[in-house]
């Protein structure tokens, strides 16, 4: 494991020095592409189970994933990304079939990801990512994918599982809604979004899911819509939430004021300077006697949302040699626990 991570660590150091480069790790070494198109030329050259790490920077995404890879950013949160820069993927993300496996980590999206039409592609991961746009999982269930982990990310658009069962809505930050959720895990969320006007619009619509330690943060009531959902446990700020037909709910809070949940939010967009820290925590165990929100359950919020791969924390180049013609240079990395 050491000899892995000391691996990792020098991948990352040497792509930082070389001009931000791109780095495909494969089974027999290590190639480094450069540019904007970096990313798109690094998935090209390739294989099924191999690892590409991006560094700060814009680069231009593939037409496609079809393959399963690891991909790994440097960040998104500009406090935890100083010495690198923040990782954008300049596009959609498109996952086809052969993508079963895929995971991406610390990365910011800068419109939606999308899966193929029924296409079944399975075990799926997005973590501490940033999606500027939704994600949409496109079908009729009759070819789905399965048990995809959306775990510690910032979703600004919408979430439809219209072909995708078995899914896991860990830790998230979510801006939009989520639609066609059947039989799903949506735990220790924070749903931003505020409606009003539109009679049918709810923050959730579904049958049979198991939506637990949630926080719904807006004023407005129409929270949950669907068949028989499962609702322990969340925080809800209007007094007589709507929780759809024929629920099992309990330990909910409500009516919970705005100004009393978080440390530090307003408004209903996600912004960086906020902080989404419960005041007190205590007050508000939920169904596993931890703490509601996303700093509790089994997958908490990670700080910056830093990736699990070791990350450059210092940077320091200095700007001419010294007088033997020798440069210095300082980095440090450091190694994460997950």
């Amino acid at each position: 494991m050491k000899r892995i991570t000391l691996l990792v660590i020098t991948i990352a150091v040497a792509t930082m020095l070389q001009a931000q480069k791109v780095a495909l790790h494969t089974s027999t070494g290590v190639q480094l592409f450069s540019g904007t198109e970096a990313f798109k030329d690094a998935y090209n050259a390739s294989s099924a189970g191999d690892t590409i790490y991006l560094p700060g920077g814009g680069f231009t995404t593939p037409n496609y994933i079809d393959k399963q890879l690891r991909i790994y950013g440097a960040g998104h949160y500009p406090d935890s990304t100083m010495a690198t820069g923040q990782t954008f993927l300049l596009g959609v993300i498109y996952l086809q079939e052969n993508a079963d496996g895929t995971y991406i980590d610390g990365v910011e999206i800068t419109s939606n990801v999308y899966f193929y039409s029924n296409h079944s592609i399975n075990n799926v991961t997005l973590i501490r990512c940033k999606i500027n746009g939704g994600i949409d999982i496109i079908g009729n269930m009759t070819n789905p994918s399965t048990n995809l982990n959306l775990l510690n990310n910032v979703i600004q658009g919408n979430i439809s599982f219209s072909n995708g069962q078995n899914i896991g809505l860990f830790n998230n930050i979510i801006q939009g809604r989520i639609l066609n959720s059947f039989g799903n895990v949506i735990k220790n969320n924070i749903f931003l979004h505020s409606y009003s006007g539109t009679a049918s619009i709810y923050v959730m619509q579904g049958d049979n899911n198991d939506i637990h330690n949630n926080i719904f943060w807006g004023i407005d009531g129409r929270y949950l819509t669907g068949y028989s959902n499962k609702i322990n446990n969340n925080i809800f700020v209007n007094s007589n939430p709507a929780f759809g037909t024929t629920p099992q709910a309990s330990g909910n809070y409500y009516p919970v004021t705005q100004a009393d949940i978080l440390v530090n939010h307003s408004g209903n967009a996600f912004g960086y300077e906020y902080d989404y820290h419960l005041q007190n925590p205590a007050s508000y165990p939920g169904n596993d006697n931890e703490e509601v929100g996303i700093y509790g359950g089994y997958y908490p919020y990670k700080e910056g949302a830093v990736p699990s791969n070791p990350h450059i924390i210092l940077k320091t180049i200095a700007r001419e040699t010294d007088e033997s013609g020798l440069l210095s240079i300082e980095v440090k990395a450091g190694a994460q626990k997950k």
